[in-house]
């Protein structure tokens, strides 16, 4: 996507989220030459009148403080920066992105948000981890129980003492007794398995809701995050941060 093409609120917020980044550099120089003067004084190598010890250690920790949050957030809102351009550039030319403006809830805290977000998140992967059959599934459980140990049996010619043995396991006893049962039954598991906790259809809607749930609050996250300045977390998605949603245009759909 040509950024000269895109709208203003889009360039306004990818300047915002620049010049965010380049401010915290700065103010991280900053910090570097404050609490090295800091230290001067409070060693005695630099002698101001009316410093006291106590107050130049307090002006000391936060600083360093101060330096320490900034050095954790710094990579993140980079990090950021940098999705959201490679997210922009990867949009085919003519796709259109329609400006979101999220829905605010009253007395909602920044905490709270990231709660719900966490637990929906939580959702999504437990029915995304259940397993979807293969569409030879059949065709393996049968190959398996074909493959199971049958009874070794000797001692069959003229004279010879008759031998049988048999492999260890009930499974293996099933399949040579009733191969067809066991397949069913298995396949029977399986199904079961697949159906927990719900049908294949009723959970891919329920992913859908839940993830479009999940985006609804994040947008509100990062509202919240503009309003307070409050330090954003690792993997915002750029949509998100960007306050936009790609739709398709032309019969293409947007990434």
């Amino acid at each position: 996507m040509d950024l000269a093409q895109a709208p203003h609120f889009l360039v306004t917020k990818l300047a915002v989220l620049s010049d965010a980044a380049a401010s915290a550099t700065l103010r991280n120089d900053e910090l570097n030459t404050e609490i090295a003067a800091l230290r001067d004084r409070y060693n005695g190598r630099v002698v101001r009148a009316g410093d006291h010890p106590e107050k130049l250690r307090i002006d000391i920790q936060q600083r360093l403080e101060e330096q320490k949050a900034l050095q954790r957030q710094r990579p993140i809102e980079a990090d950021i920066l940098g999705r959201c351009r490679a997210w922009l550039a990867a949009l085919p030319p003519d796709t259109m992105l329609e400006q979101i403006i999220p829905d605010a809830e009253a007395g909602l805290s920044l905490s709270d948000v990231r709660a719900r977000i966490k637990k929906l998140r939580n959702q999504v992967e437990a029915l995304k981890r259940v397993p979807v059959p293969a569409s030879d599934i059949k065709q393996k459980v049968r190959t398996y129980v074909e493959r199971l140990p049958m009874p070794s049996i000797g001692g069959i010619a003229a004279g010879e003492a008759l031998t049988v043995q048999w492999p260890t396991g009930l499974h293996a006893l099933l399949a040579f007794v009733e191969p067809n049962v066991l397949a069913e039954r298995l396949l029977a598991a399986i199904d079961e398995i697949a159906n927990t906790p719900c049908p294949l259809p009723e959970r891919e809607q329920q992913i859908a809701e839940l993830e479009c749930e999940i985006d609804r609050l994040q947008r509100t996250e990062e509202a919240i995050v503009v309003a307070t300045g409050a330090p954003r977390e690792r993997g915002c998605p750029p949509p998100v941060v960007l306050g936009v949603k790609a739709v398709e245009a032309r019969g293409i759909r947007a990434a």
